[in-house]
């Protein structure tokens, strides 16, 4: 739609006064000359004398807008209409000047719109209209999809910029670079948007326009969105030479085209993105639980799954990221698990990972690099166990959620921080199941009613003297009784490890020799880890 205010703002300081209730015109049909029409139409632009135009304003509609563009050597002793639809542009030019200068940028508008049309039409794809539309502007233009990797883009550099630098070279933007895109940077408002002034300085927020400035470069851009999903975003970076470009029109008239080619070429693949968020969906809400429906819903997946099913939730830290990157982790993760099933669920990205033969130490994928990915972002991976068993599918989610949520507060120490697997954190998942149990019988939390009488005593003990005694009793059980791999795991010296040994030994005042008794401790100490930690209680003294 041809916007007023471009078209004001190519008059330059020749404007005088000016009034906007309308900025769009819609359905633009043509300019015509003011004489003595017996009526005004929306959906062409007039151009005329000042007197004329506020005469025949009075035959106009007050509901339907009407551009005009109006010459005068002085407007101090005129008052233009103020809170009407219409629109006036008082101008210090000619009649004949100001017609010329306004046919010419509505000569562009048409064009461009021509352009692309007839490319479309005669069969061109995307990439070429692109290719021809950067040729017009002397500028480069990329569609980047959800994850900013490019779907097509200019094939050269009008001007060197980083951005398009790194896409031309690359093919996709690196998390440091997308920041720059994201919504919650800093951007100028555009001053045609149809907002209030006191709209976010982050641009638009319900507009598909946004302009960004940064200390290098201005980027215009224009979200592609099919109902509530964004399918792309247009990219023209500013090489200075579009300061009589309507980048706003440009924009919108590409990003038609482009998403015609976005839902014709790869509405499959949207599809099957659709497809596999449902199914995950459908999975943790209990909606899929017979074998034949599971594995029926299964064929229509994107990716086939292989014989051993596992869920890796990855979860951000809303503190640290409030405004996650969703699009370009989903990019990142499907290079890690190449042709694996994943989406977006209750503001986890959940991953099936599938592979042919039954897990022994762990899922067959690069652990560091995931770690590294999850630390750069400020997020944590659960893990679940893994099983050939489809109606299971849903166990195994609710173990990967809970894998995230006790081993963020209850991380043991010599673990990766940020891979939660739930082998290391199952007695807890155990003690967790009790405790819901336990509370739902007992009507009460005191958990320590199932912890051995002589780790109360220690408790008790290191609460009094401010010592580790418990700590040192659990690490010497996990470590097998062992002197030397319990000070290094408590990085104390061997001596220290024997001494509190020793006084563990007079509080507990029962045999640790016996193998019963040492999974009675071990698990009595967890209860109590869980009770401080998680449940965040103290025991009473």
């Amino acid at each position: 739609m041809l916007n007023v205010l471009y078209l004001a703002g190519a008059m330059g300081n020749t404007v005088l006064e000016q009034r906007t209730g309308t900025r769009e015109l819609e359905e633009f049909q043509g300019i015509i000359l003011l004489k003595n029409q017996s009526k005004l139409l929306g959906n062409y632009l007039y151009v005329g004398m000042l007197a004329d135009g506020l005469r025949l304003l009075e035959k106009c509609c007050p509901e339907i807008p009407v551009t005009m563009f109006l010459s005068a050597e002085d407007v101090n002793r005129v008052h233009l209409p103020e809170g009407t639809v219409h629109n006036f542009v008082v101008s210090a030019l000619d009649i004949f000047d100001i017609y010329n200068r306004v046919n010419r940028l509505v000569q562009n508008y048409h064009y461009w719109s021509r352009t692309l049309l007839e490319m479309l039409c005669s069969g061109a794809d995307l990439a070429r209209i692109l290719e021809h539309a950067s040729q017009l502007l002397k500028n480069q233009i990329f569609v980047l999809n959800p994850g900013y990797r490019q779907v097509a883009g200019s094939s050269r550099l009008y001007f060197e910029e980083p951005l398009s630098r790194e896409l031309l070279d690359h093919g996709w933007l690196s998390y440091e670079s997308s920041l720059v895109l994201f919504p919650g940077n800093t951007g100028i408002p555009d001053s045609s948007c149809p907002r209030s002034a006191a709209a976010s300085a982050s641009g638009c927020q319900d507009h598909p326009y946004r302009k960004i400035i940064t200390p290098q470069t201005v980027f215009h851009t224009w979200e592609i969105r099919r109902e509530s999903a964004a399918l792309a975003t247009l990219l023209l970076p500013d090489g200075g030479n579009l300061d009589q470009v309507d980048v706003r029109h440009l924009l919108e008239e590409l990003a038609a085209v482009t998403e015609h080619f976005l839902l014709t070429g790869q509405d499959a693949f949207l599809q099957q993105d659709a497809l596999c968020a449902a199914f995950i969906r459908d999975i943790a809400q209990e909606q899929l639980t017979g074998a034949d429906e599971i594995e029926n819903r299964i064929s229509f997946l994107p990716h086939a799954l292989k014989p051993f099913a596992a869920f890796i939730l990855v979860r951000f830290d809303k503190a640290q990221t409030p405004a996650p990157p969703y699009g370009y982790m989903l990019r990142m993760l499907g290079e890690l698990f190449p042709h694996t099933n994943m989406a977006v669920y209750q503001d986890d990205i959940v991953i099936l990972h599938t592979q042919q033969e039954r897990p022994q130490k762990g899922l067959d994928f690069d652990y560091e690099k995931l770690d590294v990915l999850l630390k750069a972002h400020h997020a944590w991976a659960g893990i679940s166990n893994a099983s050939r068993h489809r109606v299971r599918l849903r166990t195994l989610y609710l173990i990967a959620c809970e894998t995230i949520r006790l081993g963020r507060f209850l991380h043991r120490k010599g673990l990766p921080e940020r891979i939660l697997s739930y082998e290391d954190y199952s007695l807890y998942y155990i003690v967790s199941l009790g405790a819901a149990r336990f509370m739902e019988v007992h009507h009460h939390d005191d958990l320590i009613y199932l912890v051995h009488p002589s780790i109360i005593r220690i408790c008790r003990y290191d609460a009094t003297h401010k010592t580790n005694l418990r700590d040192v009793l659990f690490y010497y059980l996990l470590c097998g009784c062992s002197l030397n791999r319990t000070a290094a795991a408590m990085y104390m010296h061997r001596n220290t490890v024997l001494n509190k040994l020793n006084r563990i030994n007079e509080i507990a005042e029962i045999p640790l020799e016996d193998g019963y008794t040492q999974q009675r401790m071990i698990m009595s100490c967890i209860i109590m880890r869980y009770y401080e930690d998680y449940m965040h209680l103290s025991i009473r003294l």
